[in-house]
């Protein structure tokens, strides 16, 4: 497999505690979704990577179209990968306003004394909502929503900054390195340095690296901040 042939090197330079975030989709080949990324995990899980989990980029501004046997591309993969069963990892960072669900789970439960609000399909699963009652913030799922980005940015698969942003946070503090190999147009960088991280990118096509140059002086040029580019 492709990532097989050079995961050495992401390997080395992964801290401990460090994750590797791998965006991918299976292409549609002959009519046929390709299987090749769950193939690459796979592959990589051999290798030794713990592949924590699987988080889904759902585009809701999703390209239109018609095809005869599936429907339109809406969401991508978002693999998480580790060296060690302990690694770093900020969820405070992403959690999301609970909003007034709580009041109103509250509303079905049997009198003060009740502890449970047990499932309504008698699964035997429940829960105490009242533990969440005056919580102000929650854990977000493991999907991630952004909108698509235009195709007129330098590079062909151009992803949204908050796809990078959400990740960054997630698994990073302020002054932590952030290594993208697939630098491409440069937005890893853009969300790492918003989010005074290091960052380093990497891409083997000059053109891309010119886009990601241009991107950062135009933040630089719309934020005041300054920004050190080797």
């Amino acid at each position: 497999m492709f990532f097989s042939t050079f995961h050495e090197q992401f390997w080395r330079v992964l801290s401990d505690e460090g994750s590797l975030v791998i965006n991918i989709k299976d292409k549609v080949i002959d009519g046929i979704r390709h299987r090749y990324v769950w193939k690459t995990i796979m592959a990589l899980s051999d290798l030794g990577w713990r592949c924590v989990d699987d988080y889904l980029w759902i585009k809701p501004n999703a390209m239109p179209g018609y095809w005869s046997n599936r429907l339109r591309d809406e969401w991508e993969y978002c693999f998480h990968l580790t060296k060690q069963k302990e690694f770093a990892m900020y969820q405070d960072a992403v959690k999301k306003p609970i909003g007034n669900w709580v009041e109103k789970r509250l509303v079905n439960l049997n009198g003060k004394s009740a502890e449970r609000h047990n499932s309504e399909n008698n699964s035997g699963f429940g829960r105490d909502l009242r533990n969440w009652q005056d919580k102000e913030y929650v854990l977000p799922g493991n999907t991630v929503t952004a909108a698509v980005v235009g195709k007129n940015m330098g590079h062909p698969a151009v992803f949204p900054v908050p796809l990078a942003e959400f990740f960054i946070k997630l698994f990073t503090k302020e002054g932590d390195q952030v290594l993208d190999p697939f630098g491409g147009s440069g937005t890893t960088a853009l969300a790492a340095l918003a989010l005074d991280r290091h960052v380093v990118l990497i891409d083997n096509k000059p053109e891309y690296i010119e886009v990601a140059k241009v991107r950062i002086e135009k933040m630089q040029q719309e934020t005041g901040l300054q920004y050190k580019l080797w």
